[in-house]
């Protein structure tokens, strides 16, 4: 996946104003302050495990 931006590609729709942006930013940090510091669950670190495991997998079939 690039994160490569295409100076082509124009953006649609309207912008946010910064009073707008301001308040969606005061939003997040309230949401995320709220699980910040908590542990990472059981089941989504084995699923990062595995995903780990899987791109060494792909990496061992490529070379």
């Amino acid at each position: 996946m690039s994160t490569e931006r295409n100076s082509d590609h124009k953006v649609s729709g309207p912008r946010l104003g910064p009073d707008a942006r301001k308040r969606i930013a005061a939003h997040l940090q309230a949401i995320f302050a709220e699980i910040e510091g908590q542990p990472i669950p059981d089941d989504q670190i084995d699923l990062l495990l595995a995903l780990r495991r899987a791109e060494r997998e792909l990496g061992r079939k490529e070379t």
